[in-house]
């Protein structure tokens, strides 16, 4: 038998792989640095302004445009199916070509999305509305992702997370009275105005989503990962908090109308509903690592439990504590979730999508079931 033959030595021109294979091979456009958590806080308040003003039409244009009334829903559940959908896409994009053009690409359905509801509301096309409605909620999904980009690039997963969140805080105050002066320019033309303002925001966002990262460079990172089977309480517990908002977010502008409010005045109560959705992140991000993940998550669950009768009740004052309460419950409960998840480590983009896209199927269910509320 012939000895094998020495290894050469190295020698000039000679290519030799050092590539170790415990790392993975680098995103073209991470850059060398963190991102900082106040550039995706940014990014993500553009987000939920056009998630404020969507959230609040898609019901009402439901109602204007669906041709039987177990249809009113589905422009908003279409919204939540589009973000589910783009769960796999936002999680995986993001190491084949970088946070900036996962982030840019989202935006840019976002703008689409509004135009093309904009168009749906001109022509009075309900296809159409249902097809705007699920290229903004495929926005929503990858701007979702820059709670994650946070968590993984910090030491405290629960603080950092609630700090994108409260980002969304400003955007919701900021919401009503954006979307009233859009209204009032686009006259008489009912909702148009508020479709326009989605649309407009999500081109902020996609200003913000291109200045996000750094040139390519060739840096490693090493891999280290949680098992999948790390999500699977996270998301149940969190999906529970999903699947109660939004039964009680999709039904209760066409329960205010019916109980006397005006079309206009319910951007203001949905306002307050995103609101309440973003102000708990503000402590959490200060205090969010101090507590265990579970008993923020469960906590979470407990105020949407204690909001869903109260939507039932069917008086303004009923409806608004429901609101306050389910969006809060929300917010709690997804931080608690995502700090959870990143108890065992690192998860993979597999896990990180599984874990979003099963929240946005409990939120579409939720969704679905609102007209029951309403």
């Amino acid at each position: 038998m012939r000895r094998a033959a020495p290894a050469p030595e190295p020698r000039a021109g000679m290519l030799v792989c050092v590539c170790d294979p415990q790392l993975d091979a680098p995103a073209n456009d991470n850059g060398p640095r963190a991102v900082s958590t106040f550039g995706l806080a940014l990014g993500f308040a553009f987000a939920v302004l056009a998630q404020t003003v969507a959230s609040a039409a898609l019901p009402l244009a439901g109602a204007q445009l669906a041709p039987r009334p177990e249809l009113v829903t589905w422009p908003f559940a279409a919204l939540l199916l589009g973000a589910a959908l783009a769960s796999f896409p936002a999680s995986f994009l993001r190491d084949a070509f970088g946070r900036r053009t996962g982030f840019a690409l989202g935006a840019s359905l976002g703008i689409a999305g509004g135009a093309l509801l904009v168009a749906a509301l001109i022509q009075r096309q309900f296809a159409w509305a249902c097809l705007g409605a699920l290229w903004l909620g495929m926005a929503q999904g990858f701007s979702f992702f820059y709670r994650h980009e946070a968590a993984a690039a910090s030491g405290r997963p629960a603080a950092a997370t609630a700090g994108v969140l409260a980002g969304g805080l400003l955007a919701a105050v900021a919401g009503p009275t954006l979307a009233g002066f859009a209204e009032s320019l686009a006259a008489p033309f009912f909702l148009v105005g508020a479709a326009a303002l989605a649309a407009l925001a999500h081109t902020c966002s996609l200003g913000v989503a291109v200045m996000l990262a750094d040139d390519p460079n060739s840096t490693f990172r090493p891999k280290v990962t949680a098992p999948l089977s790390a999500i699977v309480w996270p998301t149940v517990v969190a999906g529970i908090a999903w699947f109660g908002m939004n039964a009680v977010m999709s039904g209760a502008p066409l329960a205010l109308v019916g109980c006397g409010i005006g079309g206009a005045a319910v951007f203001g109560f949905i306002a307050l509903h995103v609101a309440a959705m973003y102000a708990p992140a503000v402590p959490l991000a200060l205090a969010g690592d101090r507590l265990p993940p579970l008993a923020i998550a469960l906590t979470g669950v407990v105020l949407v439990a204690i909001g869903v009768p109260l939507q039932r009740l069917g008086t303004p004052e009923s409806i608004t504590a429901a609101l306050i309460c389910v969006g809060a419950g929300w917010s709690v409960a997804t931080v608690g979730a995502t700090a959870w998840i990143y108890q065992s480590g690192q998860p993979s983009r597999l896990a990180l999508a599984l874990h979003d896209g099963g929240l946005f199927a409990l939120a579409i269910c939720g969704a679905l079931t609102g007209y029951l509320l309403a």
